[in-house]
């Protein structure tokens, strides 16, 4: 078996499958494969994958190309497919819309090798309006967040991109794998963190992760549906207990309450967390306090 198994879900996606398919495998390393699971489309995108993959008439040995079973559930679904039809060591991810760096599997290898549960690397954002014109690439700035600090980036917001991940399967079964929730990544972020999961963002691009307006995340009912969910209110509050000694509500689902009550739901919140930044020391604290101001103006703002 690889040691390395990347996940890659696929629905019509023929517009942008192919380079997401040869830029991955150029970054993979020998001892890996990338499996796509082809979730109904209607287009060519098993076409186009195989295309991606391809050199001199000859697909690559590492690509693996299944039809996901039909069903409820979304991409929680064909996940979770993945990961039954996989059984390597460990296991990463990739979207079909989005292009791989060289290099990205190298560098979270090379943690998970001195110990870390789960890796990511930073993305460069390659924005599009609808049908795909006006591109601008947004960098993020590349620092780095480490396990002793990666928790409490949790309870702020969601520091990650879900394709730059490379995680040990161990960690992915001690938790339950995926559920299916409105943001399956962030719930899955938080129960690890919770189970106590070394996690680690590296301080290096990875991925160039296309940014357009049909994506699920960019819908309003979704970002609604996410927000209210109590399962991932519940997964919320173990972590903020596990950190604080408090079970905290999340910052985004005091949105919908009336201003006064944002602003004393947001004291109580930031009382609690305010301890444990200061106790990272002030490099490592004073970016958390500054990301916790922000979430003040945007709570404000909502």
């Amino acid at each position: 078996m690889p040691r390395l198994s990347v996940l890659l879900p696929a629905h019509n996606a023929e517009r942008t499958v192919t380079r997401a398919v040869r830029s991955t495998l150029a970054a993979l390393p020998p001892d890996a494969e990338l499996v796509v699971a082809d979730d109904g489309s209607t287009d060519r995108t098993a076409e186009r994958v195989l295309a991606g993959a391809a050199r001199r008439g000859v697909v690559d040995r590492r690509l693996r190309l299944v039809d996901a079973a039909p069903g409820p559930g979304g991409i929680t679904r064909v996940l979770t497919q993945l990961l039954e039809t996989t059984d390597s060591e460990l296991v990463g991810r990739m979207d079909a819309d989005d292009i791989s760096l060289p290099g990205r599997f190298g560098a979270a290898l090379a943690r998970l090798d001195d110990g870390d549960d789960m890796v990511f690397l930073q993305q460069v954002e390659l924005r599009e309006s609808a049908g795909g014109g006006l591109r601008r690439v947004v960098p993020r700035a590349p620092y780095p967040i480490g396990p002793d600090e990666f928790a409490l980036h949790l309870l702020l917001t969601n520091p990650v991109c879900h394709p730059t991940m490379v995680a040990s399967r161990r960690l992915l079964e001690r938790v339950g794998g995926y559920r299916d929730v409105p943001a399956e990544d962030y719930d899955l972020w938080l129960r690890s963190a919770s189970a106590g999961a070394r996690i680690r963002r590296l301080g290096r691009w990875g991925l160039v992760y296309r940014v357009h307006p049909a994506q699920t995340t960019a819908s309003a009912r979704w970002r609604s549906a996410s927000w209210a969910d109590e399962r991932q209110q519940d997964a919320f509050a173990e972590l903020s207990e596990r950190l604080t000694g408090v079970r905290l509500q999340r910052i985004v689902s005091m949105a919908v309450l009336p201003p006064a009550e944002r602003e004393a739901g947001f004291a109580r919140f930031a009382a609690a967390v305010e301890p444990a930044i200061a106790a990272l020391g002030p490099r490592r604290a004073a970016v958390l306090t500054r990301r916790l101001a922000a979430r003040r103006s945007w709570l404000r703002a909502q």
